[in-house]
């Protein structure tokens, strides 16, 4: 043998160093996120995510790079460059729309039937990144609105969950009459607030059944049930429901309807599954706290529900050189419940939830039991169909915007709700004529 490699020319030598060396590197997987080189977020995903699946084997090099605040940005232009990572993030299902248009997404049908993504992921969250039947997106992260409340104080004067209108507003002027807020809640620093409220009185009042029949055209936003809704919501502003006045509502921050919550301003906090953060500030206070489905308050807003949203993308870009391994670190991901719990709870379950069915087995010993029984409990009610819509997961991008920029002008009486609501048509009409509709589950 050794006689043979000898008489080898150098040209044979450099073909037989060609071939071999193929098995000694690794397949390298670039992935684009938010965060800062050297934060605490980036530190951690880096850790936790590139440096355990690299480690879990020797095919693959995994590379997490950092694009600051806003990732999409930078994505689209690369995507248009026909550049970018191999494994594509992106804000929600707006962007997911319009990489699909451009052609920058790959099909993962065919990694959804091999790894069984379709059956680990929830049905909901599924649908969203099926496009023309094939399978390109799936959320890395969900939320929803929920009602978090004082529980001490609920029980100290014998109050409930509202079932009804009547109970509800009931129980909102017990509680004003006490000096305290109904509920803490504010605009300033991030307007698009305005936008959870209109929702949560469109899946809670108009019913999520109708709130679906007016996402896919069967009916108008001008319809009798969504002008009810509206005008009910603008009454309870008006009437100071949240922090006490509209004016107080512009004018409070994160900071202060937070403190309003902790500290029994305010009795009840509507606001999304990032509000878990909050609740953080009990743990210094003799009040305890929980957590319900918002109260249904009218006869069409049928059983308890949890709307859908989505918090983050991930996809695999069409002009990637490995798809198939890029599939790999997304399968890696999704394929171990109890790791995607323990990564999401360094993040207070605010961030990388991904949408899978949680059972209490998936849960470290020590998960808060309040967070792990919402997550359990969120599974079971919507995979029963039991489920409304956010505005910002399933509006097109010029309807979702005046949802929430121009409420200002309802509550302030320069425009009727009516009239709000002919422009939401119009801009919807425009949005489904240019095929520009987020993909939406059947019911």
């Amino acid at each position: 043998m050794l006689k043979y490699i000898i008489n080898l020319s150098m040209g044979s030598l450099f073909s037989l160093f060609l071939i071999s060396t193929p098995s000694f590197s690794k397949t390298l997987v670039t992935w684009w996120n938010w965060g800062n080189e050297g934060s605490d977020l980036a530190v951690t995903i880096t850790e936790d995510i590139q440096n355990r699946f690299n480690a879990s084997q020797d095919e693959i090099e995994l590379k997490i790079s950092f694009k600051g605040e806003d990732v999409n940005e930078p994505t689209r232009t690369a995507l248009l460059a026909g550049a970018g990572p191999d494994i594509i993030t992106s804000s929600g299902s707006t962007y997911v729309r319009a990489y699909y248009d451009g052609g920058f997404l790959k099909s993962m049908e065919e990694y959804s039937k091999k790894y069984g993504w379709n059956k680990q992921i929830l049905p909901w969250a599924y649908n969203l990144g099926v496009f023309d039947g094939e399978f390109y997106s799936f959320p890395k992260n969900y939320e929803s609105m929920v009602l978090f409340y004082n529980k001490t104080l609920f029980e100290e004067n014998g109050w409930s969950i509202p079932q009804n209108l009547s109970e509800y507003e009931s129980l909102a002027e017990k509680i004003k009459s006490m000096g305290m807020y109904p509920f803490a809640y504010g605009s300033s620093g991030w307007q698009p607030t305005h936008e959870h409220l209109v929702g949560n009185y469109f899946n809670t009042y108009v019913g999520p059944d109708n709130f679906y029949k007016a996402l896919i055209g069967e009916k108008k936003w001008t319809d009798k049930e969504f002008v009810e809704a509206l005008e009910l919501l603008k009454k309870h502003m008006l009437d100071g429901y949240w922090s006490g006045s509209l004016e107080n509502y512009y004018a409070t921050d994160w900071d202060g309807f937070s403190a309003q919550f902790v500290n029994r301003e305010a009795a009840m906090l509507p606001i999304g599954t990032w509000g878990f953060e909050i609740m953080q500030a009990f743990s210094d206070k003799s009040d305890d706290w929980a957590v319900s489905p918002l109260p249904i308050i009218s006869k069409n807003g049928g059983n308890p529900n949890y709307q859908l949203s989505i918090g983050g993308t991930m996809s695999i870009n069409a002009s990637s050189e490995n798809p198939d391994a890029a599939a790999k670190v997304i399968d890696w991901i999704l394929s171990d419940k109890s790791r995607v719990l323990e990564f999401s709870a360094k993040r207070g379950y605010a961030e990388w939830l991904i949408p899978l069915a949680y059972e209490a087995s998936d849960f470290e010993a020590g998960a808060d039991p309040k967070v792990r029984d919402y997550l359990i409990d969120f599974a079971k009610v919507t995979g029963a169909g039991d489920y409304g819509y956010t505005t910002w997961t399933f509006y097109p991008a010029g309807a979702g915007t005046h949802i929430w920029k121009d409420m200002e002008s309802v509550w302030a009486n320069d425009i009727t709700v009516t009239e709000f609501l002919t422009e939401q048509q119009k801009l919807w009409d425009e949005a489904r004529n240019a095929n520009q509709l987020i993909p939406i589950g059947k019911r």
